[in-house]
């Protein structure tokens, strides 16, 4: 008998388990979540800054085409 627990002592470490598992599992799932979108933003800034950029370089283009 030495070694064997209690029913609740083992109920009790078995949630304990399972809810330090599941709220680990929560924050990995949520920080890559986090993360996956924090690049697919940074992605989409990046293609809008670009885009801004070449719309202002071909305005400057004609505003001095248009003083010629």
């Amino acid at each position: 008998m030495a070694g064997k627990y209690a029913w609740y002592t083992r109920l009790t470490d078995t949630v304990h388990r399972l809810t330090v598992l599941s709220l680990v599992g929560f924050t990995l799932y949520m920080s890559g979540g986090l993360v996956y979108t924090m690049y697919v933003n940074g992605k989409k800034y990046e293609a809008q800054q670009l885009k801004i950029k070449e719309q202002d370089e071909l305005n400057t283009k004609n505003e001095e085409i248009m003083k010629d």
